[in-house]
């Protein structure tokens, strides 16, 4: 068997391209996949059954509500996942009422700042929330609650 010609390996790669600009085309003109959205208000109880709400609205502020305690929230949410479906989420603790919280704590710590990682379940309408972006400290899931 003879090598193939310049002009036959041209006219090859020639059709190997003409062949792969549909698949291009496909995958360029399809949406994007669209992020979760942490805007709503998520509930979650824990094993002593005390339970703990979280607001986030559209401007970024927000309430979180644990036990006997609310605490008023600025938070950043970033809709690109750091790693393995993880995104990441930054609260700043704006005032807090004090009252004993689900872990029995009981102070003000406004001010504080918080990282925390959350990572959505199938659907999008349940997620956990982890210290690290994965799954070794985590705590939930929260239920996305309905709007009234």
């Amino acid at each position: 068997m003879t090598p193939p010609s310049s002009a036959h390996r041209a006219l090859l790669f020639g059709s190997l391209c003409l062949m792969a600009l549909p698949a291009a085309a496909r995958v360029s003109s399809a949406a994007p996949l669209s992020a979760p959205h942490i805007e709503g208000l998520w509930r979650w109880t824990d094993e002593s059954q005390c339970v703990e709400s979280y607001e986030y609205r559209s401007d970024g502020s927000g309430r979180v509500l644990s036990g006997d305690e609310s605490t008023d929230v600025d938070y950043v949410f970033s809709p690109v996942p750091v790693a393995d479906d993880f995104f990441e989420l930054n609260v700043t603790i704006r005032r807090n009422s004090g009252g004993k919280d689900c872990l029995g704590q009981n102070g003000d710590d406004a001010g504080e700042t918080y990282r925390v990682f959350v990572y959505f379940r199938q659907g999008g309408d349940s997620h956990l929330v982890c210290y690290r972006p994965d799954m070794s400290q985590c705590f939930g899931p929260l239920q996305r609650q309905p709007r009234f």
